[in-house]
């Protein structure tokens, strides 16, 4: 009888220790399972804060970092409900410009606005959006660059252009809006003969602008944008290809007086960039925000740079600036030597890629494709590349 009391007595309060359990107290977090049948904690602020340094080499009233990179690390930000927290460095006081890739790799930036146009030996696809184009804007240009980053089509060795171009150097990338159109603009010299165009020095921002530079006879000097404006104050070279909207972060309207943008000469890019290894070590849930928060803002960041291409002609134009904008306005024989280089320099660009052991004419075949698809067009030579 005792033995029979006793194991009702245990079984009795082994039950109601269950039970307490089970009706626990509403303070502690409850948990559900995701789509892969992880267990994820719902109260997230239990959860632990993520610290990201953030560097670019440029500064804050620089379009891609007012008008894209800070707004990116709000939005995300708010959309993790402050559990991802990014210090921010600006103009080059972390990471100088060009120094983004060693500085991720080091361990010193754990979130770069990354240029890779400027590192073209270890990154020498990205200059494709550089290629002079027939009709683009920046609305065309980052909705084909975004494209182009997404692309799955293989073009070498089973890799898309993001595999080949990122994935191998290690890096984890999402696009930004490129630049505007590049124009050829001068502190003052115009293009009215030949003559005028063959030896004069240009500021090149890439090797597709040093080949057609060289297709047109004109000398180049090349240099970062932020050592541009006191080069040419002492007279060092006298213009640059350069894109408008982006003036106003160097102060370059105060300086170019002449600005030719009859032709389209291609479009800077620039990408939000992490290594694999800090990419991988973020929760899923955070890397969905960041990528989605990247492709939403696309169209907001390139609304800036048409914004400030608008103030800055018409600041530009009130201050005695001059603006050829269309090739027609130029001598017959101007627009037939500017026209002549742009088909030239696009073969020009695959010849290079293919002695890198790159797939130029593939990676040249899609961007011209993607381009079309945005809206844009291409020289009918290049339309005709098989």
């Amino acid at each position: 009888m005792f033995k029979r009391n006793w194991l009702y007595a245990a079984v009795f309060t082994m039950l109601l220790i269950f039970l307490t359990a089970c009706g626990g107290g509403g303070s502690e977090p409850t948990s559900n399972q995701d789509g892969d049948g992880n267990s994820e904690t719902e109260n997230n602020d239990s959860e632990e804060t993520i610290n990201l340094v953030a560097a670019t080499g440029v500064s804050p009233q620089h379009g891609w970092v007012s008008g894209f990179f800070v707004p990116w690390m709000e939005k995300v930000t708010e959309e993790t409900n402050g559990r991802v927290q990014f210090e921010q460095f600006h103009s080059g006081e972390l990471v100088e410009i060009t120094k983004e890739y060693d500085s991720m790799n080091q361990g010193i930036a754990d979130v770069t606005l990354f240029p890779p146009i400027y590192d073209p030996q270890r990154f020498p696809m990205s200059e494709i959006t550089m290629l002079p184009l027939t009709h683009s804007d920046t609305y065309i240009a980052s909705k084909a660059y975004e494209m182009l980053l997404n692309s799955d089509v293989p073009l070498l060795d089973g890799k898309t252009f993001t595999e080949l171009e990122y994935g191998d150097m290690g890096l984890v990338v999402m696009g930004m809006p490129t630049t505007m159109e590049y124009s050829i603009s001068t502190t003052g010299k115009e293009f009215n003969s030949v003559d005028d165009i063959i030896g004069a020095t240009l500021r090149t921002s890439s090797r597709i602008h040093e080949m057609y530079a060289q297709r047109i006879g004109a000398n180049t000097i090349t240099m970062p944008a932020m050592d541009m404006f006191d080069a040419m104050s002492r007279g060092a070279f006298e213009g640059s290809f350069y894109s408008i909207a982006d003036w106003s972060g160097y102060g370059f309207q105060d300086l170019f007086m002449y600005t030719f943008t009859g032709v389209n000469f291609g479009h800077f890019n620039s990408l939000i960039a992490m290594t694999q290894d800090k990419w991988e070590s973020l929760p899923e849930d955070v890397r969905e925000i960041m990528v989605n928060a990247a492709s939403e803002l696309l169209t907001q960041g390139a609304d800036v740079w048409v914004n400030r291409s608008e103030e800055m002609i018409d600041y530009s134009l009130e201050n005695g600036g001059k603006f050829v904008t269309s090739i027609e306005e130029l001598d017959p024989e101007v627009q037939e030597h500017f026209l002549s280089g742009i088909e030239e320099t696009w073969y020009d660009y695959i010849d290079l890629l293919d002695d890198r052991g790159m797939p130029g004419k593939e990676v040249v075949k899609l961007w011209r494709d993607l381009i079309i698809e945005a809206g844009g067009s291409v020289p009918e030579g290049v339309m005709n590349l098989e």
